[in-house]
């Protein structure tokens, strides 16, 4: 789908987690609320003695490490970073380092993260700077709730930014990912002007799909080093409606029926910067619950294994 198109469904996404799950009846009872949290939070850090500055947004901010010559953050930066989020009680929900994960990515003030704060906090910062963010829940997950952490809950969340990078630098470093793996496992691959490999491991017979042409098919979807991330059988495809990967569309019109191929593609024509979410492992139970419309963390190479079934023209 097209780039607006993509980034409106985001929107969307981020839209239902601060206003279908925080579940205020009114005006009053959000601004009753913040207040709440606000006295919280204000109380937190004065019984602590912790020496932070409040954002106008109404989060806390703590330096805890500024690095000299670190390059300043700005709008529609792509930064990686480092995170431990927590519970005001000090109760650990999640690191990314302790459990070997890869940093997070977020593409700033793109209304494409949860919490929320985040997109105006780690703006504030610079390559190399260490944060300790103080949240509060309507800044976060309102009044949504999981095993990890109860509702209205407010959040420390502590912030190393790792590196700066540009979505062209990203998508550089994904194609040459890309071409070292398929020249492993699938030499005989067609690459795409738009950055698709594509592998026909079986050809198939008769007309391809055609613009607007709803396909059928089995397909999984996997990151590159395996994770299945969706598997569907008997699934319809509806093409050139906005609602798939750029890649996924583009590789289906290569196809024929009863034909099956394997499509990899960098993020660039799959989910782009799609919502960066902290704690990363409430990703898959916000998708459950409809809050996100997809699973894929942002800025992720993507292959799909895809057998088309028929073809409805």
């Amino acid at each position: 789908m097209g780039k607006r198109k993509k980034l409106m469904g985001l929107f969307v996404a981020i839209g239902v987690v601060f206003a279908a799950t925080s579940c205020l009846k009114s005006e009053s009872d959000y601004d009753k609320q913040v207040k709440i949290d606000d006295k919280i939070l204000a109380d937190f850090i004065a019984s602590q003695s912790i020496t932070a500055q409040k954002h106008s947004t109404g989060f806390y901010y703590q330096v805890i490490h500024s690095q000299d010559g670190g390059q300043q953050l700005k709008k529609d930066d792509v930064v990686s970073f480092d995170y431990s989020i927590y519970t005001l009680s000090g109760s650990l929900i999640q690191t990314n380092t302790d459990e070997d994960g890869l940093p997070a990515v977020l593409k700033l003030q793109t209304m494409t993260v949860i919490p929320e704060a985040l997109d105006y906090g780690v703006s504030l910062m610079k390559v190399g700077d260490r944060y300790r963010f103080f949240v509060p829940s309507y800044l976060a997950y309102g009044s949504y709730s999981t095993e990890e952490f109860s509702a209205h809950t407010n959040f420390i969340i502590d912030v190393e930014v790792k590196e700066l990078l540009s979505e062209s630098e990203i998508e550089s470093a994904q194609i040459d990912s890309i071409s070292n793996y398929v020249a492993e496992h699938y030499p005989d691959y067609q690459q795409t002007e738009s950055g698709l490999f594509f592998v026909d491991s079986l050809e198939g017979s008769g007309v391809p799909p055609m613009d607007g042409s709803a396909v059928i098919v089995d397909v999984k979807r996997k990151y590159l080093d395996g994770t299945l991330t969706m598997s569907n059988t008997d699934a319809t495809i509806y093409l050139d409606r906005g609602w798939n990967a750029q890649g996924l569309e583009e590789g289906l019109k290569m196809m024929k029926p009863n034909g099956a191929a394997i499509l990899i593609m960098p993020a660039s024509i799959a989910f782009g910067n799609s919502v960066c979410v902290i704690p990363q492992k409430e990703r898959q139970r916000l998708f459950e619950k409809q809050i996100l419309t997809h699973n894929i963390e942002p800025y992720s190479i993507l292959k799909y294994v895809v057998k088309v079934k028929s073809i409805m023209h």
